[in-house]
């Protein structure tokens, strides 16, 4: 697996589908992790100038696992166009094992809690 991490924004209408949608995402191990923020965003949407309440999701993957990432996006997001957006990010040597491990398929549990720092959970 590729030691190149990818950050991908999306929102949802509200936490509980959020909450949904990041659970989904960890299960399949499409993301290592993802952080949810309520925030509130402008556009246009049909014309209109909407003002919406919703829920930001900063998700951590790998390049290998950016494709099938955003596949699943688009077959579990509750809105027709949801807002995708991915790029490169660099990460600490140790966080960025950890989220390799975190993506892989063969990762045990005990192996993810035994990573440097686990103190404090990584996000």
């Amino acid at each position: 697996m590729s030691k190149n991490l990818r950050v991908v924004l999306t929102t949802e209408a509200d936490q509980i589908k959020a909450d949904a949608l990041a659970e989904q995402l960890i299960t399949r191990r499409l993301a290592a992790c993802i952080t949810l923020m309520p925030v509130q965003s402008c556009y246009r949407w049909q014309g209109e100038i909407e003002l919406a309440q919703e829920v930001q999701l900063f998700i951590k993957t790998s390049s290998d696992r950016l494709e099938e990432l955003l596949s699943a996006l688009q077959a579990l997001h509750s809105y027709d166009t949801p807002e995708i957006l991915h790029m490169a990010a660099q990460a600490g040597a140790a966080y960025a094992e950890w989220a390799l491990d975190a993506l892989s398929p063969d990762a045990s549990a005990s192996a993810l809690e035994a990573r440097p720092g686990n103190e404090h959970q990584a996000g």
